[in-house]
């Protein structure tokens, strides 16, 4: 698994259709990820978005403690518990 910054604007990934790009220049919140469209992150949430994405196309259910806590962290970075996080990325799959 593998995330793309291609520049300064884009995020991308080699097992998810999902994205983030940025959306403003100077802001503090000037990202947005394709499974959060209506929130605006930070250049950090950013990538944590996008591991939840990786993570949960590879497995929607995970069991591994070392994923989980990769879950749990990216779910943080966010403040969105972790259900909520693989709802909405289980739901895009779908």
């Amino acid at each position: 698994m593998t995330i793309y910054a291609t520049d300064d604007w884009t995020m991308t990934s080699d097992v998810t259709g999902e994205s983030a790009v940025r959306v403003a220049d100077r802001w503090t919140l000037a990202w947005r990820c394709s499974w959060l469209p209506d929130r605006l992150l930070t250049r950090a949430q950013a990538p944590a978005a996008m591991v939840l994405a990786e993570i949960v196309t590879v497995d929607p259910y995970p069991r591994d403690e070392i994923v989980q806590g990769r879950l749990i962290a990216g779910a943080g970075e966010l403040g969105i518990p972790v259900e909520q996080a693989m709802f909405l990325l289980r739901r895009r799959s779908a």
